[in-house]
C-alpha cells in the first residue's frame, strides 16, 4: 500500500480542471521558491490545505494537490522518489529537478514519518483526542450518555459494525461525535455511515476533525450535523520531542496540549446555543 494514496474517497469526485491548474500555478512557485527542499505528497496536501494559498482563489483539496503533484511530476519540473516505509508502505517525495543532495533530507522526514506512524503512536494520538475532547465537553457542561458506541436510548445500530466514539447531551438534545485526529480526511463512505448512525439513533452528528473538505462539510450540515476542526494533530504528552520535529522538519501542524484550547470549544458552543 502507498502511504500518499487516498483510498476510497476523493477521486471519484467531477474535477474541476481550472481548480487542479490554480493549484499547479501555486506549486509550481512553491517548488521554484523552495527548490533545495524535498517533500512527501501528505505533507504538501496539508500544506496546502489551510489559507491563503498564493495563487488560488481557495485552498485545493487533498486530492486536487495530489493530481496537480502527479501532473508537475509529467510535465518535468519536480522529480518523484517513492521510498519504503514499513512493511509495504511506500511515502512519496517530490522536489525540484534541480536539487540534487535530496537523499538526506528524504532519510530525516521517513525518520520522522516511521515515528509517528508506529501503531502505538498512531492509537495514542487517536485516544488523547478522544479523551480531551470528550473532556473539554463535559467541563462546558455537557453529560456523557455512551462511549465507543452504537447505541443510545433503546435503540442500537446493527446494519454495519461501526461505533461512535462518544455521545454527550445537553439542552435537550445528544450529539453522536466523530473524533477524526489524522492527516488524511475521513473516509466519505465512513462518514456517511456514520451520519445514518445518527439519523437512526436520533441523535445530532458532531464531526470533530482535524481538517475536513468543505464539500464534506457540506454534507454533514444538510444532514443537520455540526462540523468542529482543529487543525494541529493532538499527540499524546511525552511526545514534545515527536511534535518538535514534525513542526520543525516537516512544518506540519502538531501539538501536546494538555487541554483543548477554548477557542476551539467556544465555536462549537455558538452553534450548540442556536441550533437549541
Amino acid at each position: 500500500m502507498v502511504e500518499d494514496v487516498d483510498a476510497g474517497f476523493g477521486w471519484e469526485e467531477e474535477w474541476e480542471d481550472e481548480y487542479v491548474e490554480d493549484a499547479k500555478v501555486a506549486l509550481r512557485a512553491f517548488f521554484t521558491e523552495r527548490d533545495q527542499e524535498v517533500f512527501y505528497l501528505k505533507q504538501l496536501e496539508v500544506l496546502f490545505e489551510r489559507p491563503p494559498v498564493a495563487g488560488m482563489k481557495k485552498p485545493p483539496f487533498h486530492w486536487v494537490t495530489a493530481r496537480a503533484v502527479d501532473d508537475l511530476v509529467d510535465e518535468g519540473l519536480v522529480r518523484p522518489e517513492v521510498v519504503p516505509l514499513q512493511g509495504e508502505t511506500r511515502a512519496k517525495f517530490v522536489f525540484n529537478r534541480r536539487h540534487r543532495y535530496y537523499k538526506r533530507q528524504i532519510e530525516k522526514s521517513v525518520a520522522i514519518i516511521r515515528d509517528y506512524s508506529r501503531p502505538e503512536i498512531a492509537s495514542a494520538c487517536g485516544e488523547q483526542a478522544d479523551v480531551l475532547f470528550l473532556n473539554a465537553l463535559v467541563k462546558r457542561g455537557f453529560l456523557w450518555a455512551g462511549e465507543d458506541t452504537n447505541e443510545y436510548r433503546g435503540k442500537k445500530w446493527v446494519e454495519t459494525n461501526h461505533n461512535l466514539d462518544f455521545i454527550v447531551e445537553r439542552d435537550s438534545r445528544a450529539y453522536g461525535c466523530e473524533v477524526k485526529n489524522r492527516w488524511d480526511y475521513i473516509d466519505r463512505r465512513e462518514m456517511r455511515i456514520k451520519l445514518a448512525m445518527c439519523e437512526f439513533l436520533e441523535i445530532t452528528p458532531l464531526f470533530i476533525m482535524r481538517s475536513s473538505p468543505q464539500t464534506y462539510n457540506d454534507e454533514v450540515i444538510r444532514r443537520g450535523g455540526f462540523v468542529l476542526i482543529f487543525v494541529a494533530q493532538i499527540y499524546p504528552l511525552g511526545q514534545q520531542d515527536l511534535v518538535r520535529r514534525i513542526k520543525e522538519h516537516l512544518g506540519l501542524p502538531a501539538d501536546c496540549p494538555r487541554a483543548i484550547p477554548s477557542g476551539i470549544i467556544d465555536r462549537f458552543m455558538r452553534l450548540h446555543v442556536r441550533s437549541v
